[in-house]
């Protein structure tokens, strides 16, 4: 009886797994999106070098100022998003939190190393400092993968354009110790 089950499970589990196959060539979208970022990044960027992971970030000159962020820091940021477009699109998908358009929302927030925000804005935030201006290509691996968000699309790299606003530092127990 125990070795029937056992058997009956494992066939439930395949028919599950072949149902929720959705007939989408994943790892085609993928090597397409890859495409797209190696064409754009040989126009727009050609002697950019991504970081071990894949992340590609261009801190304006003459922004930034004070220590670079830390884990735990607290950070409010201006922002931008736009997608490169897939196979299937031709322009770039033109959606923006109104920063680069010369409206002034009030700054995201975030806490580094919280796991809120993409990795790839994640990790970027430690090339930066309070003021810094960044410009950030960000493959959907550190973006949002197969599942894409909102505009987003699957497999869709993510572009940034970022300001830091404000670093408020981690505050530690070190500072109220008496000696």
């Amino acid at each position: 009886m125990k070795k029937t089950l056992t058997v009956v499970f494992w066939i439930l589990g395949a028919v599950a797994f072949f149902a929720c196959n959705d007939g989408i060539d994943y790892e085609k979208m993928r090597q397409e999106e890859l495409a797209i970022l190696k064409d754009y990044i040989d126009r727009v960027h050609p002697d950019a070098e991504a970081t071990s992971s894949g992340l590609y970030y261009f801190n304006e000159e003459g922004t930034g100022h004070g220590d670079t962020i830390k884990l735990g820091d607290r950070v409010l940021m201006y922002y931008a998003t736009w997608s490169l477009p897939t196979a299937e699109d031709s322009l770039l998908v033109d959606q923006t939190s109104g920063y680069l358009s010369g409206h002034r929302y009030e700054p995201f927030e975030f806490i580094v190393g919280a796991g809120s925000v993409i990795a790839g804005l994640e990790e970027a935030t430690k090339y930066m400092q309070e003021g810094t201006r960044s410009h950030l290509v960000i493959d959907s691996g550190l973006a949002y993968g197969q599942s894409g968000s909102g505009y987003i699309g699957a497999f869709q790299t993510v572009l940034m354009e970022v300001e830091i606003f404000k670093v408020i530092p981690l505050e530690t127990d070190d500072d109220d110790t008496e000696e």
